[in-house]
């Protein structure tokens, strides 16, 4: 979910759609970690057009997309998967940002 600065509550499917649509900003000023992944043609495709349409790198279309992905997943996960899934990812942000947590 996302908050916009009005306070209206928003789904990332949502404001990806309005990021799309050229009527939705988006930035991100968090620790970012470099991956590589390898992807059909197809989708690679129709990731260049989202970026290109929406004037978004084609990065910023995946990170929001993946989002987008993760919270759609989430909806239909059950409450014992989800709990799973929160004690995993607190794993990681432990190692990769010990002092933080």
């Amino acid at each position: 979910m996302i908050v916009l600065d009005d306070g209206e509550v928003i789904s990332a499917a949502q404001h990806a759609a309005g990021i799309l649509e050229g009527t939705a900003k988006t930035t991100y000023s968090g620790v970012t970690k470099v991956i590589s992944v390898r992807m059909p043609s197809l989708l690679l495709a129709e990731l260049q057009g989202f970026a290109h349409k929406s004037g978004k790198s084609r990065n910023s279309v995946i990170a929001t997309l993946l989002e987008v992905g993760l919270e759609e997943v989430k909806k239909h996960a059950s409450p014992q998967a989800l709990e799973e899934l929160k004690e995993i990812t607190h794993e990681h942000l432990q190692d990769a940002f010990p002092e933080s947590l």
